[in-house]
C-alpha cells in the first residue's frame, strides 16, 4: 500500500514538473520571438539612420529603447532568471568549469587582444551627384615622335575632385583620354603613351576642389563654424567628410595662401602708418600641458587696403618687434601699451601715435561717478573728431587735411590739457575720473603726434573694427588647436578680412587664389593680394561656382 501511494505520489510529481517545463517552454519561446522581433526593428532603424539623416535624434532615441527592450527580455531568459521564475534549482557548476584552456588556472589574467572599436574614418560620396568633363589634346600634338602618324585613344584615366556648387555638392570627373599607337604599330614599336593633363589643384594629392576648400575655409574663419559642425551639415547634404581631413585641408590650404599674408605684410610694414592692435585668443598646450593664452595681432594702414594678423604665443613686445624687422619706420598707432615705446626706442625711425578714442572712452567710462567733469572733457575731445569729420566729408588729400588740423587743432588741445589740469586732486587713484586724467597726460606726447601728417589717423577704429570678427568668433570655438593652427588662422583671417574690406566675396576670392598661388611667379605674388586680385582678376574669376579648366566641356550630371 505505502508502495502505490509513493508510485502515485512520484507519478503526480512528475506530471506537475512536465507542466512547469512545458510552461517554461512556451514563456521562452515567446519572449524569443518577441526577441525576434525587436531585432527586426532594430535592422530597420539602422538603415534607416545610415540613409537618411532627417530626425536622425528621434530615430537614435526609438533605437536605445528598442535596444533597452530587448536587454530586458535577454536578461529574463538567462538561467538564473528562469530559475527564480519556474522555481527550478540551480543546475551544478561542474568542478572543471574555473578552469582555462591549456592547463591555465582562473585566476591567471590573460591581456585582452586589441581590437578596433570602429572602422578607420575615410571620405564617403557615392551619393554626390556627378558631372563629367572632357578633356582633349590638341590634334596637333596627339602624334608619334618617331614615325608622325597620328595617335589613337587606347584608353582613358580619371581624376575625381570633390567640388563645391552654392548649395550643392558634387563629384566632378574629369575624363582624360591616353594616346597611343594603334594595335598594327604596336609591333612594329612602342612607346609611352600621351596622357591628357589634369585639371590644376590646390593641393596636390588631395580630393578636394578650389570652391569646396574655400567654403570650408570662410565657414570656419568667417562665418566661425567649427569643423565638427561643417562635418554635420556636409553630411546632412550626402557627402560623409570627417572632421580630421578637413582639419588637414585647411592647414595645407593655409600654407599655399602664406606667401599673399607675407607679400600683404610688406606692403602694410613699408606704408610709413602702421595701426596695431591685439585680443586675446586660447591656445591648446601640448600634450600633458595645460591651455595658455596666446595673442592675434592686427595690422593696418590708411594707404594700403588690408589687413594682416600675426599669432603670437604671448604679448611681449619682442615677438612685435621681430614682426614689424629691423627696417621699420614710420609711425605706429596703438592704445596705451608700454610695449610700443621700447619697440620706439630699438627702431630710431619709428615715432608712436596715440588714440583718441581710448581717451575718449575712459572719460565716458567716469560718467556715472563724475558726470559734469567727464562729460565737459568729452565735449572737447569731440571736437577733434568733428574736425576729422569735416576732411572727410571734403574728401581732402592728405597734405589739406594737414594743413586743416594745424589750423583748427592746437587750440582744441590746449583746452584740453588746461582742463586735465583742472582735475588733478579731485578724485582717488582708483577712480575712473583719475584714471582718465592720468591716461590723458601720461599720453598727451603720443596724442599729439597726428599733428604732424595727413595721414595718421586720430584713433585706432580701423585696426579695433579688424579684430572684431575674432572676437565674435571666440564664442563658437573654445580655442586654437595648436600654435601651428593660430598662424594658420592668422594667414586665412588676413586674406578674409581683407577681402571684406574690399567688398570681396571671400569664397570667390579664395577659389581663384587657391589655384593661382601654385602656378603663378613668386616674383609677382603681389597681384594675388585681395585688392590687387580684384583690379586684375575679378571679371576673370566664376563667380561662386566653383572654376573649371579653361576649354574644358561640362557635361551636366
Amino acid at each position: 500500500m505505502e508502495l502505490r501511494d509513493e508510485i502515485s505520489a512520484l507519478k503526480l510529481a512528475l506530471e506537475a514538473q512536465q507542466r512547469a517545463l512545458a510552461e517554461r517552454d512556451a514563456f521562452v519561446a515567446q519572449h524569443l520571438q518577441r526577441i525576434d522581433e525587436l531585432e527586426r526593428q532594430i535592422e530597420l532603424l539602422v538603415k534607416q539612420l545610415k540613409s537618411s539623416s532627417h530626425n536622425q535624434r528621434v530615430l537614435e532615441a526609438r533605437l536605445k529603447e528598442l535596444l533597452a527592450r530587448r536587454r530586458a527580455l535577454a536578461d529574463t531568459l538567462a538561467p538564473g532568471q528562469l530559475a527564480l521564475l519556474f522555481g527550478d534549482a540551480p543546475m551544478p557548476t561542474p568542478p572543471c568549469a574555473s578552469e582555462a584552456p591549456d592547463g591555465e588556472t582562473g585566476v591567471d589574467k590573460i591581456r585582452p587582444r586589441h581590437r578596433r572599436t570602429r572602422e578607420p574614418r575615410t571620405v564617403s560620396y557615392e551619393a554626390l551627384p556627378r558631372e563629367h568633363v572632357q578633356h582633349e589634346i590638341a590634334p596637333e600634338q596627339r602624334v608619334c615622335p618617331v614615325t608622325g602618324k597620328s595617335l589613337i585613344q587606347i584608353g582613358e584615366t580619371t581624376t575625381e575632385v570633390l567640388e563645391y556648387r552654392p548649395g550643392m555638392i558634387v563629384l566632378i570627373v574629369h575624363h582624360r583620354p591616353v594616346y597611343g599607337l594603334s594595335v598594327e604599330d604596336q609591333k612594329e614599336r612602342t612607346i609611352d603613351p600621351l596622357v591628357t593633363p589634369a585639371p590644376a589643384l590646390p593641393i596636390e594629392g588631395v580630393q578636394a576642389g578650389p570652391a569646396l576648400l574655400a567654403r570650408i575655409l570662410v565657414q570656419k574663419y568667417c562665418n566661425h563654424l567649427p569643423l565638427y559642425r561643417q562635418q554635420a551639415i556636409f553630411e546632412r547634404e550626402g557627402l560623409f567628410l570627417p572632421r580630421q581631413t578637413m582639419c588637414d585641408w585647411v592647414m595645407a590650404s593655409a600654407f599655399q595662401l602664406g606667401p599673399i599674408q607675407q607679400a600683404l605684410r610688406k606692403q602694410i610694414l613699408a606704408s610709413g602708418v602702421v595701426q596695431l592692435d591685439d585680443t586675446p585668443v586660447q591656445c591648446q598646450g601640448g600634450k600633458g600641458e595645460k591651455n595658455f593664452q596666446a595673442h592675434l595681432w592686427a595690422y593696418v594702414s590708411p594707404r594700403i587696403e588690408g589687413v594682416v594678423f600675426d599669432f603670437a604665443p604671448d604679448r611681449t613686445h619682442d615677438h612685435v618687434l621681430d614682426f614689424l624687422g629691423p627696417d621699420i619706420a614710420g609711425w605706429l598707432i596703438g592704445d596705451g601699451y608700454a610695449g610700443y615705446m621700447t619697440i620706439a626706442g630699438k627702431r630710431p625711425g619709428v615715432s608712436v601715435a596715440g588714440c583718441w578714442v581710448h581717451a575718449f572712452r575712459k572719460f565716458r567710462g567716469a560718467l556715472e561717478n563724475w558726470p559734469a567733469e567727464a562729460s565737459s572733457m568729452m565735449k572737447v575731445i569731440g571736437e577733434l573728431f568733428d574736425v576729422e569729420d569735416e576732411a572727410d566729408d571734403q574728401k581732402l588729400t592728405a597734405d589739406e587735411r594737414h594743413k586743416l588740423r594745424a589750423e583748427r587743432c592746437p587750440p582744441i588741445l590746449k583746452r584740453i590739457k588746461a582742463q586735465a589740469e583742472s582735475l588733478h586732486g579731485i578724485g582717488s587713484d582708483k577712480e575712473s575720473i583719475e584714471d582718465a586724467r592720468k591716461y590723458l597726460v601720461n599720453q598727451s606726447d603720443c596724442l599729439e603726434v597726428f599733428l604732424q601728417h595727413g595721414d595718421i589717423p586720430i584713433h585706432n577704429n580701423t585696426c579695433e573694427r579688424s579684430i572684431r570678427q575674432i572676437a565674435i568668433g571666440r564664442r563658437n570655438w573654445l580655442f586654437a588647436g595648436s600654435e601651428r593652427g593660430g598662424e594658420a588662422a592668422a594667414i586665412v583671417y588676413s586674406l578674409i578680412e581683407s577681402c571684406r574690406l574690399i567688398k570681396v566675396d571671400p569664397v570667390v576670392y579664395l577659389a581663384d587664389v587657391l589655384v593661382r598661388v601654385a602656378t603663378h611667379p613668386a616674383s609677382r605674388v603681389d597681384d594675388l593680394v585681395p585688392a590687387r586680385w580684384k583690379e586684375l582678376f575679378t571679371t576673370a574669376s566664376v563667380g561662386g561656382a566653383g572654376l573649371t579648366a579653361c576649354g574644358a566641356a561640362v557635361t551636366p550630371p
